[in-house]
This record gives structure tokens, C-alpha cells and sequence, in this order.
């Protein structure tokens, strides 16, 4: 249910900054643990909108940043949305990045635990 929410979050941020016509996508997959004895789950978001900045991607996900930064130049939300889903990223044990997407536009890559089959 928490994924499910957190993915949710990212997807009505991607839809937020794209144009009309664009493409958003979701990919799943399994990333290697950075100590390589755990596989983790890795989720990404991207769009196609006006994408990120170095500086965005340092702060994306404190309260409000994004919203303070472009509220007058392009749709925004409340400025809570990445806040919240960082909050919850850590809560679930993961990560969660900001990036430029391939082709421009912006991309959010979480990587969670994997529970073991049955487990």
C-alpha cells in the first residue's frame, strides 16, 4: 500500500510538469545493494516536462523548494508531494534520487529492500 501511495505521489508530479502530448513512464527492475549481498527494488519516474536543475536535484525534496523556486514560471503543487515521499522512501528502508531523465525532463529513482520469498 505504501509503494503503491509513493508511486502515486511521483506520478502526479511527473503529470503536473508535463506538456500535453508528452510521455511519462515507470519502470521497474532489480538494482544490486551497494554492499552487493542484497538485490533491491529500484522504481523510476519520468517525464518530459522542463526537468531539473543541479540545484533542484541537491534540494527536490525539502518542503517546498521546488514550489518557492517555480511557482511563477511553471505548474507546481504544494510543495509537499517530494517531502512527503522521501519521508516515506526512508520509513520503507530505501532511497529515493533526483535526475535528469534520458531525452531532458526529469526522472526519480527509489530503490527499496527486497524481502526474502516468504518472508
Amino acid at each position: 500500500m505504501r509503494v503503491r501511495q509513493l508511486v502515486d505521489g511521483l506520478l502526479e508530479n511527473a503529470l503536473r510538469a508535463s506538456p500535453a502530448g508528452t510521455v511519462v513512464s515507470v519502470s521497474v527492475g532489480v538494482a544490486q545493494a551497494q554492499d552487493a549481498t542484497a538485490q533491491r527494488a529500484q522504481i523510476t519516474v519520468s517525464d518530459q516536462g522542463p526537468g531539473l536543475t543541479p540545484g533542484d536535484t541537491a534540494d527536490a525534496f525539502e518542503r517546498g523548494a521546488l514550489r518557492d523556486r517555480y511557482s511563477g514560471d511553471r505548474p507546481v503543487g504544494t510543495g509537499l508531494g517530494l517531502s512527503i515521499a522521501a519521508r516515506l522512501v526512508r520509513r520503507l528502508g530505501g532511497t529515493i534520487a533526483a535526475g535528469q531523465a534520458p531525452g531532458g525532463g526529469a526522472a526519480f529513482t527509489v530503490e527499496l529492500p527486497v524481502s526474502p520469498a516468504g518472508g
